[in-house]
């Protein structure tokens, strides 16, 4: 899987539709077994539902491309992460399990389990509808140290998840 990291924002539709059109394009990857995908960042979840730009990517892309979700900036831009799984079936293939909290000084900085993701419900609707074959724990900056936020994170992920 191949997933375009970021897309500076677009003014419009028409330019959204255009990276859409580049991420069908990326077809010609398939005979290596590669697929296209794209990963979301917190402008992408702006504007009217229908009329974002994630909404905007998911209809005008083939089935087959990925929609990587990233969900503390999902959550940040005030979208409900579950929702988003479960109105794009088989297309979240990847989650970037990535904490946030709206409390001042904190935002990605709490631990996974920490903020206020819906964690049960985003992994019962990613494994049920959503189509995921991989969790990433994303982590950007913490108050422990590097290897203690691993350490933390993989054993909130496992409270919280199950080890399956």
């Amino acid at each position: 899987m191949l997933s375009w990291p970021w897309s500076d924002p677009k003014s419009g539709p028409d330019g959204w539709k255009a990276i859409a059109e580049l991420l069908n394009s990326a077809e010609t990857l398939e005979p290596s077994g590669l697929k296209s995908g794209y990963h979301n960042h917190q402008a992408e979840f702006t504007g009217a539902v229908g009329q974002r730009p994630i909404d905007m990517l998911a209809k005008n892309t083939r089935s087959t491309v990925m929609l990587q979700l990233d969900v503390g900036t999902c959550v940040e831009a005030g979208s409900d992460p579950v929702a988003w799984i479960r109105a794009n079936p088989g297309r979240i293939r990847s989650i970037h399990c990535k904490d946030w909290s709206p409390d001042a000084g904190q935002g990605y900085k709490v631990l996974f389990g920490e903020g206020v993701g819906d964690w049960r419900g985003i992994f019962q609707a990613a494994e049920s509808v959503g189509g995921v074959g991989y969790y990433l724990i994303e982590q950007e900056g913490s108050r422990f140290s590097e290897f203690e936020t691993a350490r933390k994170c993989l054993q909130a992920f496992r409270a919280t998840h199950g080890e399956r």
